[in-house]
């Protein structure tokens, strides 16, 4: 796959500290951080971007994304790649990108879509419940949809059509090799 990475601002992508705990990091990402990080190094910014030129989005996690991700400019990003028919993956908190992306209906993406996000227990487990805008699988109930819940820090990913989630760091490869059976 050819791959782009982009962040909210552009350049280097700031890692919250506690995604840069051994608890959460999979053998991927120490991997990549022993190789210095390049991918996210010198990024491209989101509002240069056009979803319709990917095949697929990938929205990572990390507690940062609580902030830069529920917002207009991301959730028009990511309804314009899902009514080109992109396939959009999320992994962790990365399903904060779909707080306020609309289908071609006008109704929230993931009405009535099966989707896993970092769950309430688990915000609960790290002690960040009163630290985050919103509860995500709370928030995705709210919305309407069908959040398929696992144990705490298990693999659990689902895909529903083109739209590909996943709960927890655990989930990410799960929800890589989803994408691209999605894209096969």
């Amino acid at each position: 796959f050819d791959v782009t990475v982009c962040s909210i601002d552009g350049g280097d992508i700031p890692i919250d500290a506690g995604s840069l705990s051994d608890q959460f990091k999979t053998e991927n990402d120490k991997r990549m951080i022993d190789a210095g990080s390049k991918p996210l190094k010198g990024t491209k910014k989101l509002a240069d971007m056009n979803p319709e030129g990917y095949d697929a989005l990938f929205f990572a996690g990390g507690h940062g994304t609580c902030v830069d991700f529920p917002t207009d400019q991301v959730g028009d990003f990511v309804s314009k790649a899902a009514a080109a028919g992109k396939v959009v993956g999320a992994v962790c908190h990365g399903p904060m990108c779909l707080a306020k992306a609309n289908g071609a209906d006008g109704k929230p993406l993931v009405n009535g879509k099966k989707v896993c996000v970092f769950t309430d227990v688990e915000e609960e487990q790290v002690g960040l419940t009163g630290k985050v805008p919103f509860l995500l699988e709370q928030k995705m109930k709210e919305l309407g949809a069908d959040v398929q819940v696992s144990a705490p820090w298990s693999d659990n990913a689902v895909r529903d059509g083109n739209l590909v989630t996943g709960q927890n760091p655990q989930s990410s490869v799960s929800v890589a090799k989803l994408v691209a059976e999605a894209l096969a």
